[in-house]
């Protein structure tokens, strides 16, 4: 990946910086393009190993060529690595680019170390990519119908569900909802007094009848709890956008880490139905791709699609799915 990097932005200044920094970040040599149709010239040519891409650009932006070049058009490499610089982008074009197979996104101003990351996870774990064919066929239509969020269905949540968010995200304190299957999974954060032992509020708190009858997995499930609750102290606490980018990236290691180990031990017992359980997992990991590039892209969402999906993940995962497999391991 490290040989040889594209930037393209129509701001000299900004492109010409972000060329720097690559090469002080190992590249072998920095090309720079003005625009979409520039970056093209220049990706035919040359053959560069990762672009970095600005969105508003003319007469060809960062979306329109991510397109393009996905499509495999004019001979290009379509499955070449490329980084979105964002701003000030709707959650469409977010989508849109998603669709296509963005590899990250990296929010401007751009500093070293926020390159630097996102550099290192590309070279860690590349994004695999779909056929030309399909992403031609996407772009043969209205983008806005073939997003993943369209396609895919959006992560959905009831009112029941949302409630508890819309309290939260509006600066409500936290009160004891009334009894419902989805909210008893649930030990809401109590005051201050109730929860004086360990120094601060719990959205969440381990039960035993949370529990998933091996004690593993069950350290990995309240390692995701503590992801929740992370995140829930950091919306609480009004931090900066960047402080969420820790727990995000907590979280990927626990789906990696987790679902390949919880999976393992579900073949090894025998658990009759692990083919649906996987099913679900790809389902869930596509949609924890989805809501982390979208963070990427706007930080604002930590706060929102982020903690969501987490909950989401808890109780129609963990607590409703995961729980069903308990008794393979009684034997242990």
């Amino acid at each position: 990946m490290l040989e040889k990097c594209l930037v393209v932005d129509d701001h000299e200044m900004i492109r010409e910086t972000i060329a720097i920094m690559a090469k002080s970040l190992g590249f072998k040599e920095s090309i720079t393009a003005v625009d979409g149709a520039d970056a093209i010239s220049k990706l035919y040519h040359h053959r560069p190993s990762l672009i970095i891409t600005d969105l508003q650009m003319e007469p060809i932006d960062g979306l329109e060529m991510l397109r393009l070049i996905r499509s495999g058009r004019y001979g290009l490499p379509h499955d070449i690595p490329i980084i979105i610089l964002t701003a000030n982008a709707s959650e469409q074009v977010i989508a849109q680019c998603i669709a296509f197979d963005v590899d990250a996104f990296l929010v401007k101003p751009v500093n070293r170390k926020s390159l630097q990351d996102r550099i290192t996870q590309l070279s860690q774990q590349a994004k695999p990519k779909k056929t030309i064919e399909h992403y031609f066929s996407m772009y043969q239509q209205d983008p806005a119908k073939s997003t993943a969020f369209q396609v895919n269905g959006t992560v959905a949540f009831n009112d029941e569900d949302l409630r508890e968010f819309d309290m939260l995200l509006h600066g409500q304190k936290s009160q004891t909802p009334p009894p419902s299957p989805a909210q008893n999974s649930y030990q809401y954060a109590q005051n201050t007094e109730a929860t004086k032992v360990d120094d601060r509020n719990k959205f969440i708190k381990w039960q035993d009848r949370f529990t998933v009858g091996n004690d593993e997995l069950d350290t990995s499930n309240k390692e995701l709890l503590n992801i929740i609750n992370d995140t829930y102290d950091l919306i609480l606490d009004h931090r900066e956008d960047q402080a969420f980018e820790g727990v995000s990236n907590r979280f990927q290691h626990y789906v990696k880490q987790h679902i390949f180990r919880e999976e393992a031990l579900l073949e090894e017992h025998g658990y009759a139905r692990l083919k649906i359980h996987r099913d679900i997992h790809l389902r869930l990991v596509k949609q924890a791709d989805f809501v982390v590039l979208k963070c990427q892209a706007d930080p604002s969402f930590y706060k929102t699609d982020f903690f969501k999906f987490l909950r989401f993940w808890w109780v129609k995962h963990v607590i409703q799915e995961d729980t069903k497999y308990s008794s393979i391991f009684s034997g242990e």
